[in-house]
């Protein structure tokens, strides 16, 4: 297993890691110390557990805020899955309801053509009826 040799605050560090984890760690090396040279203001003047216990507390604090995000961009997710939810509802619901409106359309054209042909029979049976009541009044006028 090879090792990875570093010095960090004055002391060498030797790390074993697994080869296809190498580019990972020197990465992981490297943010580290940029991390510990925001505090070489205060170094000489304090320890470098306290360097290290500060460079500690503010990973923790972006690994929070960091978790965060990660929780709000979760229940984003969510809130947008069930918004999706609710508009492929509707959108059936709205497909339904349009069907429906044809279909009383429809019954309504029909209804209206059956009206009409209803009062066409009317119509005749009228003429029929007022041709019946003038053959008969004319009979009557007839006899007179």
């Amino acid at each position: 297993m090879p090792i990875l040799k570093t010095e960090i605050l004055g002391s060498k560090i030797e790390i074993n890691f697994e080869e296809n984890e190498r580019k990972k760690l020197l990465h992981l090396v490297e943010v580290f110390k940029k991390r510990l040279n925001e505090f070489t203001i205060i170094n000489g003047k304090t320890s470098n557990n306290t360097i290290l216990f500060l460079v500690g507390l503010k990973i923790e604090d972006e690994l929070k805020e960091t978790m965060n995000l990660v929780h709000k961009n979760l229940e984003d997710k969510n809130r947008i899955s069930e918004q999706k939810n609710t508009i492929e509802k509707l959108n059936k619901e709205i497909i339904f309801l349009k069907d429906k409106i044809k279909e009383l359309k429809d019954f309504k054209l029909s209804e209206e053509s059956s009206n009409a042909k209803t009062l066409e029979e009317i119509n005749k049976l009228e003429n029929i009826i007022n041709n019946i009541h003038n053959k008969i009044l004319s009979k009557n006028n007839d006899r007179y």
